[in-house]
């Protein structure tokens, strides 16, 4: 064999072991090869790992502010809450504990189940619609939810934003759901946290006469 080990290589070597510093030096440099190239791998999948982490965390804030304003009429039924009536902006839904992605295709149908008539205003209305991460307790799910979305307005202030936000119960499956609606006017009502029954009561829909 041609190769010659480097000198300083043999020199560390015991006498015994000179005769074969050539093959040694070469398996040393295989093992550090090996080593180097699993570094650059852990790396590697270490840097993926977290562009897929960002990517997957979305930003919760949303700025109401930026929000264009819709037309006035709002087709034969009128959304209120506490009486006031209002138009649906936003919807953020999320899935309860381990329970499994919602469907978006099918939120029609899960906000009638709610509040009768709610499904015939998200079809009108065409709220921006986003879906959450995963949530366990539906009071931390609306502070949450209250926390991120931006209207403007200190606590206590007239807004015309109104933020419910708690638990959805469709069947035996419960999620977690958040909706912006936007008055006329400006009021005080401000933020709502509702349990899976307590909706009908903070929101409605009325058949125009």
């Amino acid at each position: 064999m041609d190769f010659t080990a480097p000198k300083a290589f043999v020199d560390l070597l015991p006498e015994e072991a000179k005769a074969h510093a050539q093959w040694l030096f070469l398996g040393s440099a295989c093992i550090a090869s090996i080593i180097v190239l699993m570094i650059v791998v852990a790396l590697f999948r270490l840097m993926i790992g977290r562009d897929k982490k960002a990517k997957a965390e979305k930003p919760l804030t949303e700025d109401l502010r930026e929000y264009p304003d819709l037309k006035s009429s709002s087709g034969d039924k009128q959304l209120r809450v506490e009486g006031v009536p209002c138009r649906l902006r936003l919807v953020i839904v999320a899935p309860a504990g381990n329970a499994s992605e919602v469907d978006l295709d099918e939120l029609p149908e899960m906000l009638d189940k709610i509040v009768l008539g709610l499904g015939d205003i998200y079809k009108y209305d065409k709220p921006r619609v986003k879906e959450w991460p995963a949530q366990v307790s539906y009071k931390g799910f609306a502070s949450m939810f209250h926390s991120n979305m931006k209207t403007g307005a200190e606590e206590g202030e007239q807004t015309r934003w109104v933020l419910v936000a708690g638990r959805m119960k469709v069947g035996k499956q419960q999620y977690m759901l958040g909706v912006a609606v936007q008055t006329i006017k400006p009021n005080t009502i401000g933020q709502r946290t509702v349990d899976s029954h307590e909706w009908p009561s903070v929101l409605r829909v009325r058949v125009k006469e």
